[in-house]
């Protein structure tokens, strides 16, 4: 099966993160969390938060897709790429760019904290239960959009992040599987061709 490896290419006019999707099955397979004022000990009103936490991107996590033509292939993104489209996406003020499973841009939505996770053990994300590898992009998202939290949020509808970009393949390799069919497909064309 190939697998690519996706960059950011900065000499483009296009590229990077530039929204962050509310979805259903993120592609990263990790659910964002959902804090409420009454998961708080200083709360003083009894109205929710409307805070989600959650994975953005996790470094060199193969990431199964189908291409245009249905081939399946495998996908990633290094730690420094990572790191690059976190930053850029901070940058470029893109922090208010939301949709619903990359079909519809939403407002009210703004991510108010993000950071990549540098030590497994004494990250904020351990606070809550969540256990990222270093590198993960992560992203703390207040959800002011009334319909989007009770309908979307509450319901479970949306469980966690995809982001929106422009990417770039950088290089294709073939995994172990896919070598060995390869030469057994090469083997068997030169039996068939000796006979």
């Amino acid at each position: 099966m190939k697998v690519v490896e996706f960059v950011i290419n900065e000499q483009e006019d296009d590229f990077g993160v530039f929204a962050i999707s509310l979805v259903d099955k993120p592609a990263i397979e990790e659910n964002f969390m959902y804090f409420s004022e009454d998961k708080q000990t200083f709360a003083t009103i009894d109205t929710d938060e409307r805070i989600v936490m959650g994975a953005v991107m996790i470094p060199d996590l193969e990431i199964m897709r189908v291409d245009e033509n249905g081939e399946k292939y495998k996908c990633f993104f290094s730690k420094e790429t990572v790191k690059r489209v976190s930053q850029l996406y901070m940058l470029n003020s893109k922090h208010q760019n939301a949709t619903i499973d990359h079909a519809r841009t939403v407002n009210g939505i703004t991510t108010i904290e993000t950071w990549l996770v540098a030590d497994t053990k004494h990250d904020k994300t351990q606070a809550f239960g969540l256990n990222y590898p270093v590198g993960t992009w992560v992203a703390t998202m207040k959800i002011d959009n009334e319909d989007i939290w009770q309908n979307y949020i509450k319901e479970g509808v949306v469980k966690g992040f995809s982001v929106e970009g422009y990417f770039n393949e950088k290089k294709q390799e073939m995994s172990e599987d896919s070598t060995l069919d390869a030469i057994r497909q090469i083997i068997m064309n030169d039996e068939n061709a000796t006979n």
